[in-house]
């Protein structure tokens, strides 16, 4: 879509891209899942790699596939989000994401 923005020359094409729902009244993601999911529990963030625990979370429902901003982990480089397992309440991490 970008690109075709790009080749429209729209004003669009130039706009960084949104992580926040748009329609919910203050545009806070979490803010908004918590109200449809408001029991939801913590578990273990992963590394993959490593197999290691490098964090905690409080509710798998706030969080998406590729995210890497805001999961709470401190690290020496980008965590990236790669799995999400509901089974067991896990987020499970890369330190860089894998190309399609």
């Amino acid at each position: 879509m970008r690109e075709i923005a790009r080749e429209l020359k729209l004003p669009a094409a130039k706009r960084p891209e949104s992580q926040e729902i748009c329609l919910y009244r203050d545009k806070n993601y979490r803010t908004f899942m918590h109200t449809l999911v408001p029991e939801e529990r913590g578990g273990p963030i992963i590394d993959i790699e490593s197999k290691r625990v490098v964090g905690s979370h409080k509710g798998i429902h706030t969080y998406t596939i590729g995210q890497r901003k805001g999961l709470g982990i401190s690290s020496p480089e980008p965590l990236y989000v790669v799995k999400i397992d509901p089974a067991s309440h896990t987020l499970y991490v890369v330190p860089r994401m894998p190309q399609r």
